[in-house]
């Protein structure tokens, strides 16, 4: 049965082809409550103190106090072993930003932008046991986003639902046959085609990979099979960039 068009996060998204449902659901983030209402921050400057800690932190995570003026923050994060994480600064989901995730031995930026409604906490996911610690550099320099960076997630977000829709109403759902599968692919993978030759970004090359792995698939049902890995490195840049794709499932509820 047809359903309203969920919005799916896919923020810390892992595997994006093993989607198995169209219900509304978010991967790789706890239940979280929504907080919009504005902060009140202390008039004082404060000073990058590291936060710490061993194990998960949980919902709704720790103090992670904001400078009055500061407009953005970047972060060193570590954490020991060599396992993922995924760390959260405020409540994401209601602010349309990204968790950023990664392996505790690759070492890479971590960004954010931060307005009146950014709440003062930090959300770590990381294994039981292993210790870590987040130290921000706080600026009153406004978060640049790529403008190139932001059309193209957008884009890529209409088409990723396409193939996810395609997969899940004719194998999961059976809300059709093989003739209408394969015309929804062969029309996500021509937009797939179009927007990998335009990038100019650096999402060019997932971009084309992924083009690639879904045009050589034929098999019914099996139009993500292969884009695992290039979906990731989309991922990755458009949460770099914080502006995470997001997809809508049209089957389940």
């Amino acid at each position: 049965m047809r359903s309203p068009l969920t919005i799916i996060s896919v923020a810390g998204l892992v595997a994006l082809a093993a989607v198995t449902s169209g219900c509304a659901t978010t991967s790789g983030a706890s239940p979280q409550q929504t907080a919009t209402a504005t902060v009140e921050r202390p008039a004082a400057e404060t000073t990058d103190e590291p936060v710490s800690g061993v194990g998960a932190t949980g919902w709704p995570g720790v103090d992670f106090a904001l400078p009055a003026d500061a407009r953005s923050v970047s972060m060193d994060f570590t954490c020991d072993g060599s396992g993922p994480y995924t760390v959260e600064l405020g409540d994401s989901m209601a602010a349309n930003l990204a968790m950023i995730s990664g392996s505790c031995d690759a070492k890479k930026p971590l960004e954010w932008p931060i307005d009146a409604e950014t709440v003062p906490m930090l959300v770590v996911t990381v294994e039981d046991g292993i210790a870590w610690k987040a130290v921000p550099h706080f600026s009153s320099e406004e978060f640049t986003r790529d403008a190139a960076v932001t059309a193209e997630c957008a884009a890529f977000s209409d088409i990723y639902s396409a193939l996810m829709n395609a997969d899940q109403g004719y194998g999961r759902y059976q809300a059709f046959d093989a003739a209408e599968w394969s015309r929804r692919v062969e029309t996500a993978s021509s937009q797939l085609d179009d927007l990998a030759a335009a990038s100019t970004s650096a999402l060019r090359a997932p971009l084309t990979a992924m083009s690639e792995a879904v045009a050589a698939l034929s098999e019914p049902g099996t139009a993500l099979v292969g884009t695992e890995e290039p979906a990731a490195q989309v991922r990755a840049a458009c949460d770099a960039n914080q502006t995470p794709f997001f997809l809508t499932a049209e089957f389940g509820g």
